[in-house]
């Protein structure tokens, strides 16, 4: 299964990283493919002639970036590719880009109502308590699984209502910025872990089996609306064993 090996005993890369680097080009070219169970550690100590240590520390890399499952009694095993988004770092959409890459994405409303927001929400949109909110959450699946929830507040005095049928079919992105023409001027997001509460969880079908961290995105949009600043704010819950985001400079 893994013949073509080679540890490179003169490379100052550790050992468990370079057995890393190797099953994770087998993962993603497809070679180890999803639901394969994995050799005992033993079995992989005299394959890749290496520590148990070092194999432990490359099955606990792959497993942090949810490429694998491991269960006591239960073995390893391949989980489905996490899905990769560079959208963080440009003014981009995470769904369109996600749709470029030939992923199949499919969109679920769950609710569309106008609400008086709280003073957490007003805050963050800049409004006062007389302009009512247009409350939006959908559930975002990648290839028939979910992959994130999103929890949008759009200033009701100007988005007081937005078809359903764009609302499945476009990004917010394109939505903002095809549909209602506003340049979006200024983008902030903040990214942080999170633990789900449990209509999030079920949501996501975070199993008891799985890790419950998941990945908490905050994102602000300021737009100009007759000389003035408006701002959309969004709550995106992301499942952690799905996603992976990936930040170059």
């Amino acid at each position: 299964m893994f013949k073509d090996f080679v540890l490179d005993k003169k490379s100052k890369v550790p050992y468990y990283y370079q057995i890393y680097n190797y099953l994770l080009r087998k993962i993603k070219n497809n070679e180890l493919s999803e639901g394969k169970r994995f050799p005992n550690e033993l079995v992989l100590c005299n394959i890749f002639n290496v520590s148990r240590t070092s194999i432990r520390g490359a099955l606990g890399e792959l497993e942090r970036d949810g490429y694998i499952k491991r269960g006591r009694g239960q073995g390893t095993f391949i989980l489905k590719n996490s899905v990769e988004s560079s959208a963080l770092q440009k003014i981009s959409s995470i769904v369109d880009e996600l749709k470029e890459k030939g992923i199949n994405i499919e969109t679920k409303i769950l609710e569309q109502k106008k609400i008086t927001a709280d003073e957490i929400v007003r805050s963050k949109l800049q409004i006062d308590k007389k302009i009512k909110v247009l409350f939006i959450k959908r559930l975002m699946l990648a290839d028939g699984e979910p992959l994130y929830v999103t929890n949008a507040y759009f200033p009701n005095d100007i988005f007081r209502n937005i078809k359903q049928s764009y609302l499945v079919n476009l990004s917010f992105t394109k939505l903002v910025q095809d549909y209602f023409n506003f340049h979006i001027s200024h983008r902030k997001r903040i990214l942080r872990p999170d633990i789900p509460d449990n209509e999030i969880a079920e949501l996501l079908k975070i199993t008891k089996h799985e890790k419950k961290v998941i990945s908490y995105l905050e994102t602000f949009w300021t737009f100009d609306y007759y000389n003035k600043n408006r701002i959309i704010y969004f709550e995106e819950y992301f499942k952690g064993s799905k996603s992976k985001f990936i930040f170059e400079s």
